[in-house]
């Protein structure tokens, strides 16, 4: 019978909302700012400091999934580790040894962006070479060595899962896992072998863009528009227009490409939300040119 075990996540769900909270704000005050309408808001920095946001935010959300999804499941068969859109499935065969990563000599480093209650990427380890890591608390974290290849981990309670595996190793197994693994550039080579969902998620993203352009261009050309009250505004409330246009794609995205990496949902209905994310930004654009007349 095999157990599942997971990181510890109230940190880093803590870290998350105070950090997304921030985000979210600073991109209002960017977005709908009474002080500075009209063609300031092309200014290159503004554009810059709104890049430079969305990417962060990005990557706090899919830290925050991927802790969210992380799971390491403990059986006779092997150990399977999941977390984000990456999954291992190693047989008991294949795992060398588990061992804390308190009994090294040398501290191991931490990835490039981890957070605190969030420690995941891969990392070059002197001595080891890559090690990936889907952990929340560096101070239980265990490494697991697989046939040359190194995870950093770090279930709730290390010391149960540590006597889990040592009891199971010497059971030996009766049917093993089959070796598999899911990663990014697996989802990005089925993406790209299907041209109808590659297709849909570049119409969706050029669409999302050309509102965000459109959205800078009504901004830069006019002081007001008339709102959805009737009441005329500055024209910078039109990028809250495009930018839920965007998040609208973005969502879609996500929601996408989880069932189509693991399945329980058709095809068809996972086009259908892609192609919602386009028809979404077009409907935007017309509202958006509505507004500004």
């Amino acid at each position: 019978m095999d157990t599942e075990f997971s990181p510890s996540k109230q940190l880093g769900l803590w870290v998350s909302a105070v950090l997304l909270f921030t985000i979210l704000a600073l991109l209002f005050v960017l977005v709908v700012n009474p002080g500075g309408i009209g063609i300031a808001l092309l200014l290159p920095w503004r554009i810059a400091a709104g890049a430079l946001l969305s990417g962060l935010l990005l990557g706090l959300v899919s830290r925050a999934y991927r802790l969210l999804t992380t799971r390491y499941i403990l059986g006779r068969g092997g150990l399977a580790l999941r977390w984000g859109l990456r999954r291992e499935v190693i047989p008991m065969s294949a795992v060398q040894w588990i061992r804390p990563v308190s009994d090294f000599q040398t501290r191991l480093p931490r990835p490039v962006g981890a957070l605190p209650g969030m420690i995941f990427g891969a990392r070059n380890v002197p001595g080891l070479g890559p090690v990936e890591y889907a952990a929340s608390d560096s101070s239980s974290l265990l490494l697991v060595a697989a046939s040359g290849r190194y995870f950093a981990i770090s279930p709730r309670d290390p010391e149960t899962f540590l006597g889990l595996y040592e009891r199971l190793s010497e059971l030996g197994s009766l049917v093993s896992y089959e070796p598999h693994s899911e990663s990014l550039d697996t989802l990005r080579k089925k993406i790209w072998q299907d041209k109808i969902a590659r297709g849909l998620l570049g119409g969706g993203l050029a669409a999302g863009l050309a509102v965000l352009a459109l959205a800078f261009a009504l901004a830069g050309t006019r002081a007001e528009i008339t709102w959805t009250t009737l009441e005329r505004v500055g024209s910078g409330q039109v990028f809250l227009l495009a930018f839920f246009s965007l998040f609208i794609w973005l969502l879609n995205l996500g929601v996408g490409l989880y069932f189509y990496l693991r399945g329980g949902m058709e095809k068809a209905m996972i086009y259908l939300l892609w192609a919602g994310s386009i028809l979404t930004s077009l409907l935007l654009a017309a509202a958006m040119l509505i507004l500004a007349l």
